[in-house]
């Protein structure tokens, strides 16, 4: 009985709080298209294990995510890693995707975008739900955008612009 009185308030805290912090859901069964992809915690809307980003960026894009979140209901979350460990990219963003619970469950109209700066990789990774409005061609297109940004090092400004152009087609034009 008392760990029904705390789980009820800690499950509050967790809704409450967004991606922030939030567990990394069970699977009950994964594809073998994840093996390989090692496990991530989700870190909040923003997780930068590649440690490519200071701070106030991961911040400054967090803000702009809740943003887009409390416009369109989608969930956009960003993640970095060092390395793909050999695993195919399409496949680790998926992978995290799914693992995080990235989308609302009925709609799975998830998106995460995943940079791989040292294999100089990344990746727009979709749930079923989005993929009708946020096509291969026009991810594909967004990363073109991102691009040249990233070529400069500049990862905060081509993730903005990617995060806007993504929000701009998913219908949030800010």
């Amino acid at each position: 009985m008392g760990r029904t009185v705390l789980a009820a308030p800690l499950a509050i805290l967790l809704v409450a709080s967004g991606c922030t912090a939030a567990p990394e859901p069970a699977t009950a069964k994964e594809t073998a298209a994840c093996d390989g992809v090692p496990r991530m915690m989700l870190a909040g809307r923003v997780t930068d294990a590649a440690d490519i980003l200071t701070g106030e960026e991961e911040a400054r894009l967090s803000d702009r995510l809740a943003r887009y979140e409390t416009r369109t209901k989608h969930q956009m979350v960003v993640a970095t890693t060092p390395s793909l460990h050999s695993a195919r990219v399409d496949n680790f963003g998926t992978c995290l995707g799914s693992r995080w619970a990235i989308g609302r469950k009925h709609h799975d109209d998830g998106i995460v975008i995943l940079v791989a700066p040292n294999e100089r990789q990344m990746r727009i990774a979709t749930g079923t739900g989005m993929e009708k409005i946020l096509t291969d061609d026009k991810a594909l297109a967004v990363i073109r955008e991102m691009t040249p940004q990233f070529e400069q090092g500049d990862y905060a400004g081509g993730l903005a612009t990617g995060i806007d152009a993504i929000a701009a087609q998913t219908g949030d034009p800010e």
